[in-house]
C-alpha cells in the first residue's frame, strides 16, 4: 500500500516531522502532538515539558486516528507478557515496561466521528486529584520509616509527567473504591482506577520505548514503576476475594510484574545516588541484604517442613521462603510496612511460584503466613481485610488436617484491634 501525500511543513516541529504529518506550526505546542500527548519542540536538543491534560475528545492511545493511520509508526504496545520489564534478545537493547491488564473499565470509542473518551480530563480527574492529598488517602504513609516517600513527591513529579500522574489518579480511584458500601460506586472508581491504570502503562511505553535511564528520568521512573506495584498488589486484596483460585492466579500473575519493578529500582539506583529520594531507592537492598532471619514468627512452620514427607526439592524451596519471609518479619517489628509487604513477594523463586499454582498445601500454609503481616495492616486502606480473607480460605481449603500448620495464623486472626500502621 502507498503512502498517503502531504505536504511537507517547512516550519513544522520535530515531532511532525518525525511522524511525517502536515503540522500546524502553533508553538509552544502544535495540535497533532496536544493530541497524541507528545513533546512538542521546535529546536534540535530541546525537551520542553509534557502536557498533563489529555485533551477531551481524545482517542485512546492505544488506537491510532483514521487521519494519521497511514502516515505514522504504531505506537509502542503494551504487550501480554507476564513481566513489567521485558528484556530483548540483544544484549545491547534495554527492556520496556510490558505489563498485561485486566479488561475492565469503560469502554473507549475510538472509531466514531465525536470519540467520548471517560478518561479525558473532567470533575471525576478533579476529584481524584484533590483526594490525593486528603487524609484517609495518606493515612498510609509513614513519615518514622526510612523508605517514606510523601504522596506530595509523587504529585509534585508528576505534574511534570503524563504517565506518572495517571497512575496517581488511578491510586486514588482505587482508594475512593475502597471507601463505599454501594456496590454501584465502588464499581465505578473501581473501573476508573483501571483504566487510568492501562491509560498510564501505554504512556509510560510511548515515553519510553526503550527503556533508558538517565538522571532526568530515574526518579519519575522509579516512583511509576513502584507506583504501579503497589497499586496491583493492592487491587488483588480487595478484588480478587471470589475464590482463593482467583486470587492465587491473580496474584502470582503479577509476581513477575513485581520483579520488574525491581529491574526497574535497580536500574534507576545508580542515576539518583545525589538527588531527594537516592535512600528511598537504595532501600530495596537493604531489605535483600539482611543477612540472618532472628525472629521466631516462622520457627513452628520450618520445624514442620522440616520434619514433612516433601520431595528435597519443594523442601529447600519452602524452607528458603520462609526464611525470607521471617526476615520480613523482621524488618516489621510487629507492624505491617507496605514496603515489607512489596519486598517478600518480590523476593518470590519461580519454584515456590509454581508450587503454589499447584495448590500445594505447604505453599498455600506460607502464604497464610504472610497473611498474618497482611492481617496486620489491616488499617491500611490499601490492605483491608485482605490478610483475613486468605487466612480463612487457606484453612477451609486444607481442613482440620492441617490446623497445627495454622495455628499461627488463625491466632493471628484473634490479635487485639490496635493500630498497626
Amino acid at each position: 500500500m502507498s503512502r498517503r501525500s502531504h505536504k511537507k511543513s517547512r516550519n513544522g516541529c520535530l515531532q511532525c516531522k518525525k511522524r511525517h504529518i502536515r503540522c500546524d506550526g502553533f508553538a509552544p505546542i502544535c495540535a497533532n502532538c496536544r493530541g497524541a500527548e507528545l513533546e512538542c519542540s521546535y529546536l534540535k536538543n530541546h525537551t520542553p515539558p509534557i502536557l498533563l491534560a489529555v485533551p477531551n475528545n481524545r482517542a485512546d492511545v492505544h488506537a491510532a486516528s483514521p487521519s494519521s493511520a497511514s502516515n505514522t509508526s504504531p505506537a509502542p504496545s503494551i504487550s501480554s507478557s507476564d513481566s513489567l520489564v521485558s528484556r530483548q534478545n540483544d544484549i545491547n537493547s534495554a527492556p520496556s515496561i510490558a505489563v498485561p491488564f485486566p479488561e475492565q473499565g469503560p469502554s473507549i470509542q475510538a472509531g466514531s466521528t465525536n470519540p467520548q473518551d471517560p478518561f479525558s480530563i473532567n470533575e471525576i480527574h478533579l476529584e481524584l486529584f484533590m483526594n490525593l492529598s486528603s487524609q484517609d488517602f495518606r493515612s498510609s504513609e509513614d513519615p518514622s520509616q526510612p523508605e517514606y516517600i510523601p504522596s506530595t513527591v509523587y504529585i509534585e513529579h508528576g505534574l511534570a509527567t503524563p504517565y506518572l500522574i495517571h497512575q496517581m489518579l488511578a491510586m486514588s480511584a482505587l482508594h475512593l473504591s475502597t471507601t463505599f458500601t454501594d456496590r454501584q460506586k465502588i464499581n465505578h472508581y473501581h473501573s476508573y482506577a483501571t483504566g487510568l491504570q492501562n491509560r498510564a502503562l501505554s504512556l509510560f511505553n510511548q515515553a519510553n520505548p526503550v527503556l533508558e535511564v538517565t538522571s532526568s528520568n530515574c526518579i519519575h521512573m522509579f516512583l511509576f514503576s513502584s507506583a504501579v506495584g503497589v497499586h496491583l498488589l493492592c487491587d488483588t486484596l480487595h478484588y480478587q476475594r471470589g475464590s482463593l483460585d482467583s486470587f492465587i492466579e491473580k496474584f502470582t500473575h503479577d509476581v513477575n510484574v513485581y520483579r520488574g519493578v525491581l529491574a526497574v529500582v535497580n536500574q534507576c539506583s545508580p542515576a539518583v545516588r545525589e538527588q531527594q529520594i537516592a535512600p528511598n531507592l537504595r532501600l530495596g537492598q537493604v531489605f535483600l541484604q539482611i543477612p540472618d532471619a532472628t525472629g521466631s514468627e516462622c520457627d513452628d512452620l520450618i520445624k514442620l517442613i522440616n520434619a514433612s514427607n516433601i520431595p528435597e526439592s519443594s523442601r529447600e524451596v519452602y524452607l528458603q521462603t520462609a526464611n525470607d519471609l521471617q526476615r520480613m518479619f523482621d524488618c516489621a517489628q510487629g507492624k505491617s510496612r507496605v514496603s515489607v509487604l512489596f519486598t517478600w513477594v518480590i523476593l518470590l523463586s519461580p519454584s515456590y511460584v509454581a508450587l503454589l499454582r499447584l495448590g500445594e498445601p505447604e505453599a498455600l500454609v506460607v502464604l497464610a503466613f504472610y497473611a498474618v503481616l497482611l492481617h496486620r495492616g489491616r488499617f491500611m486502606w490499601l490492605i483491608g481485610d485482605g490478610g483475613r480473607f486468605l487466612i480463612e480460605a487457606i484453612s477451609d481449603r486444607l481442613g482440620g488436617n492441617w490446623r497445627g500448620w495454622l495455628r499461627f495464623p488463625i491466632e493471628a486472626l484473634q490479635e487485639q484491634e490496635q493500630d498497626v500502621s
